[in-house]
């Protein structure tokens, strides 16, 4: 039997505790910027190279990326980094315009995958 006094000390402290973690905070998940969908690829032009950022929250391992479909853009090495890669445009191989996928991934086999929809200006 719980009593009156644990039971509320117990409850403070989860409190306390729900109240210290910020809003923000999603262990586990890799946010990736840019952030496109299947549905609302992002759009990055063909042109130029682009950044791709990796944060996630509560870790500080490595990352990977890679392209998985498409033969437009290329991550450039290393592959293995601390979460910013540049990723660049092939030009000459690619030979229409189309939307790719990027995968990360932690070393705690966490992924998050971006689509990029290549075009032939800038989109910013």
């Amino acid at each position: 039997m719980i009593r009156p006094r644990q039971l509320s000390l117990t409850v403070a402290v989860t409190l306390g505790l729900v109240s210290c973690t910020p809003n923000y905070y999603m262990p586990n998940i890799i946010r990736l910027t840019p952030n496109g969908t299947v549905s609302s690829p992002a759009g990055e032009s063909i042109k130029s190279s682009f950044t791709l950022i990796a944060v996630e929250d509560g870790y500080s391992g490595l990352f990977t990326a890679e392209t998985i479909v498409g033969k437009c853009w290329v991550v450039q090495s290393p592959v293995t980094t601390s979460g910013a890669w540049t990723v660049v445009p092939q030009g000459l191989t690619c030979s229409k315009l189309d939307t790719e996928q990027i995968q990360v991934k932690d070393t705690n086999g966490h992924s998050a995958v971006t689509y990029i929809r290549s075009t032939s200006v800038a989109v910013k």
